[in-house]
């Protein structure tokens, strides 16, 4: 939700759970996030390919500055 563990020791149980709910109301799917038929076909295809030979990967990654990360670079590599 975004909030300081601060804001969370003030709140009442009442605002509390009346923010949470909100908050996954406005962040929930109203379809139920189904895969339509095309894109269900598509990951199946993905699954079953086959995958022999080198992967590339990559992934970011942070350093600590005081209480929070600030993005260092990225990392890329063979599997």
């Amino acid at each position: 939700m975004g909030w300081t563990s601060e804001q969370v020791k003030a709140a009442s149980m009442w605002e509390f759970f009346a923010c949470w709910h909100g908050y996954v109301e406005a962040n929930t799917p109203q379809d139920k996030a189904k895969l339509t038929e095309s894109e269900a076909d598509e990951l199946f295809a993905w699954i079953e390919a086959d995958n022999d030979g080198p992967q590339t990967l990559s992934t970011q990654t942070y350093w600590l500055d005081g209480d929070r990360l600030v993005p260092a670079g990225i990392v890329t590599f063979e599997v």
